[in-house]
């Protein structure tokens, strides 16, 4: 009776055996941590789907030879677009096709813009394409002083039937070269600034 209780005593003090179907742990050796990447920049955990880092961010187009890369979503709002100026030139980025412009119609475009470095200086475009080229177009430039998001507001007169309307972002040549975001983009047609033509 005294060796069966010692034996019962052994049993229940003994850790239980691994499990040979349960998964590995998260951190085995030569595994990854679920949040790094090879450069050890934060990923997504598995479950979710990749960024595509490889399409333009958001429908946005590279100007001047910028590096557009995918937007963060975190803070950027609607339509939201990041790039990086590689060269010392005009570079930034580009969203074409918004509205169908009428003739006489005001039109008034906001969004918000961040950039990585103090100091950096932006130019901020509204303007009318046709057949791929500037019909017309209106610029405001803004001076972030901060690494905070700012808003911008633009407006531009529509000038000709069947042009498009396009937005641009662009770091001029002279600023501090960075990476700048932009994001909450809306634009709208004013109808109580409608101007008639003759």
């Amino acid at each position: 009776m005294l060796t069966l209780v010692i034996l019962v005593g052994q049993m229940l003090g003994r850790p239980s055996p691994p499990d040979p179907e349960a998964a590995p742990p998260a951190t085995a050796s030569g595994a990854q941590s679920p949040g790094a990447t090879r450069n050890g920049a934060t990923a997504p955990p598995a479950t979710t789907a990749p960024p595509a880092a490889a399409l333009p961010s958001g429908g946005w187009l590279a100007l001047g030879g910028a590096r557009v890369e995918a937007a963060e979503p975190a803070g950027a709002g609607r339509r939201p677009g990041r790039f990086t100026a590689t060269g010392a030139g005009d570079q930034g980025i580009a969203l074409a096709g918004l509205l169908r412009c009428v003739p006489g119609r005001i039109y008034a475009a906001t969004l918000l813009v961040r950039a990585s470095k103090p100091g950096t200086v932006l130019e901020v475009t509204l303007l009318e394409t046709a057949a791929g080229r500037r019909v017309a177009e209106d610029s405001i430039g803004a001076v972030l002083t901060d690494a905070g998001w700012r808003r911008v507001e633009i407006a531009h007169e529509a000038h000709r039937p069947g042009t498009a309307l396009a937005v641009e972002v662009v770091l001029p040549r002279g600023s501090p070269r960075a990476t700048v975001l932009v994001g909450d983009l809306v634009v709208k047609a004013s109808q109580d600034h409608q101007v008639r033509s003759g």
